[in-house]
């Protein structure tokens, strides 16, 4: 036999120990992906099995190494899985578009050039994209009591427009 199935043997006596890291990685059984992981350790504790043979002869430490070995890779596979989600996530791109459109169609009464640069800052940004009005005065130097002010004109001459 040689040293991959050995170490494929000394897993399958030693699942407690692979279990042990799954817990410790946070990993429980009740995932739906908890057989992967349990089976990506298997792969993983034989192939170190093997590396540890060749390098090493004395298998009285091996237990602890094969212990952290398996608990750094399956958190290391926890953050490569978390990144390919968080990149790959569709609420961020696709979700976003959809009312942007939908907004533009219904603002086709707005006459811009009645409004100042500050009222058409506060319809896109806090009536459009909904950031709220305390971070608009930070940004644009005024109060929130005088952009609360400015917020209900803007709705009055919005309101008037849309009459006409």
């Amino acid at each position: 036999m040689n040293e991959l199935e050995l170490g494929f043997e000394d897993a399958l006596q030693n699942q407690r120990l692979i279990h042990d890291a799954l817990k410790r990685a946070h990993i429980y059984t009740t995932r739906v992906d908890y057989e992967d992981y349990f089976q990506e350790a298997m792969i993983n504790y034989a192939q170190t099995y093997r590396q540890y043979v060749q390098n090493n002869g004395d298998m009285t430490k091996f237990h602890k190494y094969v212990f952290q070995k398996l608990t750094w890779r399956l958190i290391d596979m926890l953050r490569q899985e978390k990144r390919y989600f968080d990149f790959h996530s569709l609420e961020e791109f696709d979700f976003q578009r959809v009312p942007e459109e939908s907004v533009a169609e219904k603002l086709d009464f707005v006459n811009f050039s009645e409004l100042t640069k500050l009222d058409c800052a506060i319809l896109q940004e806090h009536f459009i994209e909904g950031h709220p009005l305390v971070i608009l005065a930070k940004r644009y130097n005024h109060t929130s009591r005088a952009l609360r002010y400015r917020r209900d004109r803007l709705l009055k001459k919005l309101r008037h427009m849309s009459e006409h």
